[in-house]
């Protein structure tokens, strides 16, 4: 089950504020030209590119969406989780996550020594250049090693060096599945887990859904249409929430991956506010 034809709803974008190559006010630029409607700012462990996005979008009549993708750990599985709607200046989200990145600095700063004892010369200082003033990773140690030469893609550098069980990956601090679910409806906003048909656990998708997690993003590019229809079907039997976006990192960031070409239509979004008890408004009209 693809995109529906009525979506211009995207609520899975990345900035520069975490590994996403555009800036904040960019992609609310690119989300207009492509007569977007509605996109969430999810960066990884950062909400510090969503007042830049609705400062953008104020006179272009786009909706943004505060939000946040969250890195936590089950059983040996990272697990991604959404937060959506949240208030993006709450003081213990805002400790939480500077926390967070600056874990992700000692772990980028522990693949670097790995890969230069590798023999791979790429350096600390230029890994952070390339990350610039957002949350740190290991997308931008491989953007890094195929800017050196040493690996012919993004994909080649995970697959071969920084993917999980790979000579350079290096496990990092991340919260639980409660801690995390707290920690966004602490914040007023609504978890949802992210691209579950990466998790390749049916049981753990369906465990976690009684956990606590409100939704799930149903659509995404990574889904196949046979995932999209099982993740929809599982929504209704559970009574969650149904969300989908792009996963959008940059152009030409991930295969398949452009802004707004996953997302989800004005009811499932109307759904989402109504969750909240509060009312979906778009250019001026209530849903």
């Amino acid at each position: 089950m693809s995109r529906p034809a009525t979506t211009r709803i995207d609520l899975h974008v990345h900035t520069n504020a975490s590994d996403g190559t555009l800036s904040a006010k960019a992609v609310v630029k690119l989300a207009a030209q492509l007569n977007l409607e509605a996109i969430s700012i999810t960066d990884h462990d950062s909400v510090a590119g969503i007042d830049e996005a609705q400062a953008a979008a104020s006179s272009l009549g786009l909706l943004v969406i505060p939000g946040v993708e969250l890195s936590i750990d089950k059983g040996g599985s990272e697990i991604h989780l959404l937060g959506y709607l949240l208030d993006h200046h709450y003081e213990p989200l805002t400790r939480t996550l500077k926390v967070l990145r600056d874990e992700r600095l000692d772990r980028v700063k522990e693949i670097v020594h790995i890969l230069n004892q590798m023999g791979y010369p790429i350096s600390l200082a230029r890994v952070r250049e390339l990350a610039g003033n957002g949350s740190i990773g290991r997308l931008h140690v491989a953007r890094c090693l195929v800017e050196a030469g040493a690996v012919p893609s993004i994909k080649e550098a995970f697959a071969r060096l920084l993917g999980r069980n790979r000579p350079a990956y290096v496990p990092r601090y991340k919260l639980s599945v409660e801690e995390a679910i707290e920690l966004i409806k602490s914040s007023g906003g609504i978890p949802v887990l992210a691209h579950p048909g990466l998790l390749g656990d049916e049981g753990l998708v369906s465990r976690l859904c009684d956990q606590g997690i409100a939704g799930l993003e149903v659509y995404h590019p990574d889904h196949t249409e046979e995932q999209s229809t099982y993740y929809r079907d599982l929504c209704t039997r559970k009574g969650l929430l149904i969300t989908g976006g792009s996963d959008y990192h940059g152009p030409g960031a991930r295969e398949g991956a452009q802004l707004g070409t996953k997302g989800i239509d004005r009811s499932e979004l109307a759904r989402l506010y109504q969750s909240k008890g509060l009312e979906l408004s778009i250019s001026g009209q209530n849903y």
